[in-house]
């Protein structure tokens, strides 16, 4: 009798020991220090999959927020136009790689093909970014330190906090 409680015991102990073995999840070893407070934990990323879409979204209250002159409305509408273009082309490249997984009954296009079509992606988008660029300076120009300021923080937030996710909940 004295045996069988000794090997339950022992058995008990070395289950209870594997647990805090390398390699295995742990909760809460005493090597992981104290619990981290609220602030301290990392922050689930709410960063936009692409940032031209999460842009996009902004616009329409940006543009109301400006408070736009009748000179600066023709160069917003060529930077949002080129906002709205660099989203699409995003969109386009999401719906053909999506398209991939599952081909129906098309057959899978050649490796060439891939390549092909995503580096034309690329030189398209790329042609688009120096586009928006360039029409962003001419908008940048135009506006106040005030309008200015709205546009950095705006666009900087479209990117750190996009409109459609779910914020971090702080406590």
């Amino acid at each position: 009798m004295r045996i069988t409680v000794l090997l339950v015991s022992l058995l008990l102990t070395l289950a209870a020991a594997a647990q805090g073995f390398p390699g295995r999840e742990r909760r809460g070893g005493p090597r992981d220090g104290p619990p981290k407070s609220e602030e301290q934990r990392p922050r689930p990323s709410s960063m936009p999959a692409e940032p031209f879409s999460a842009l996009e979204r902004e616009m329409p209250s940006l543009q109301v927020d400006l408070q736009l002159k009748a000179e600066q409305v023709a160069a917003w509408r060529l930077f949002e136009r080129d906002v709205r273009d660099l989203a699409e082309i995003g969109r386009q490249r999401t719906r053909y790689l999506l398209a991939l997984r599952d081909p129906g009954d098309k057959p899978l296009p050649s490796a060439a093909d891939v390549l092909t079509r995503l580096a034309d992606e690329d030189r398209r988008r790329s042609d688009a970014t120096a586009d928006l660029k360039r029409h962003f300076d001419v908008l940048y120009a135009l506006l106040d330190d005030a309008q200015r300021r709205m546009l950095d923080r705006r666009v900087v937030l479209s990117q750190t906090e996009p409109l459609g996710t779910e914020a971090p909940a702080k406590r």
